[in-house]
């Protein structure tokens, strides 16, 4: 059973997300895109766009790379925090998975690259339960956040989820609260004194006039196959999400400070949507809670037969979108 065999410690479970991922993957490396366009908001990831965009093969070895190292990240935060085994390796192949449903996510977009730091400040969030002084932590989560949007500008959003966490956690000093905007400033002030010493800090500051063009709820909707896909992914993490709500696995008062961030982290990630892609699958950060739903429900779950079927109809229809190109 595929569950069965996540939860286990068997080398051939890496072989296996290894070989899935690279399934997923394949039809890219065959016609690799150009990485999706930058705008004028993320400057770090405007630097980046035309040694990316110079060879759309690279740019996409690149990006599998990136998803298959942020899959090990992500198991990591999960195994440090008890919501997976130490030894399993369901967080990386659930990760892997959503985040290479559709055509649109095999390729180099923002979101991939400000992954690492939003993944960083979701395990610097996670260790708060447990610690007595958090401002080192909130300091970090906020930078981490702040260097995010520098790659994906929509991340700035996520100052909402940081204070909501802040609030789910009990921080209630004002010393606390305050050290958030210090984080998110820091990056911006070395970027403002670099752009004042090339004599271009007013002509880049007058550029977040147009801002609110990047803003429409004319969403980009996908193809009706990656469609059918998003419908069953939330099948399942409601699903999941009733499994990990349940009596015996809601008593951990730390499971529940966790669960209670990832459920805000859900909610405002949903604004991003808004923010114009070339598709709304490179803006899907609400996958990141729906992973750790997901995974955390494998871990717990006692009757298999639904999450499982559920799961390989996922990997399936996940396949079918990939290589629906072929049969075209």
């Amino acid at each position: 059973m595929l569950i069965k065999f996540l939860r286990s410690s068997f080398a051939s479970q890496y072989v296996a997300l290894v070989f899935m991922a690279l399934m997923l993957w394949f039809p890219a490396f065959l016609h690799p895109e150009i990485p999706a366009q930058p705008d004028a908001f993320s400057p770090v990831y405007n630097v980046l766009f035309p040694f990316l965009s110079a060879s759309p093969l690279i740019a996409t070895i690149i990006a599998f790379l990136l998803v298959i190292v942020q899959a090990f990240y992500f198991n990591a935060i999960l195994a440090s925090n008890q919501l997976i085994g130490r030894v399993a390796s369901a967080g990386a192949f659930v990760f892997v998975l959503l985040f290479s449903l559709s055509p649109a996510q095999t390729t180099m977009y923002p979101l991939l690259l400000a992954l690492p730091f939003i993944l960083a400040s979701i395990h610097l969030f996670f260790n708060m339960f447990d610690e007595k002084n958090n401002e080192t932590y909130i300091f970090n989560a906020a930078f981490q956040i702040s260097l995010a949007s520098l790659l994906y500008f929509p991340s700035i959003i996520l100052f909402f989820w940081l204070f909501t966490s802040l609030f789910i956690l009990r921080i209630t000093s004002l010393r606390e609260w305050i050290i958030p905007f210090v984080g998110l400033i820091t990056p911006y002030f070395f970027l403002a004194t670099l752009y004042f010493m090339m004599n271009v800090l007013f002509a880049k500051a007058a550029a977040y006039a147009s801002l609110p063009s990047m803003i429409s709820f004319d969403l980009k909707w996908p193809g009706i196959t990656s469609l059918v896909l998003l419908a069953l992914i939330i099948v399942i993490a409601v699903q999941s999400f009733q499994i990990v709500s349940s009596p015996g696995v809601d008593r951990n008062i730390a499971i529940r400070k966790k669960k209670a961030i990832m459920n805000a982290l859900f909610f405002i990630s949903l604004l991003m949507n808004v923010y114009q892609m070339k598709s709304i699958e490179q803006n899907a950060l609400y996958l990141v809670p729906f992973a750790v739903y997901i995974s955390f429900s494998y871990m717990v779950v006692k009757k298999y037969f639904w999450p499982q079927l559920f799961l390989l109809l996922l990997i399936f229809l996940s396949l079918f979108n990939h290589f629906l190109m072929f049969l075209k």
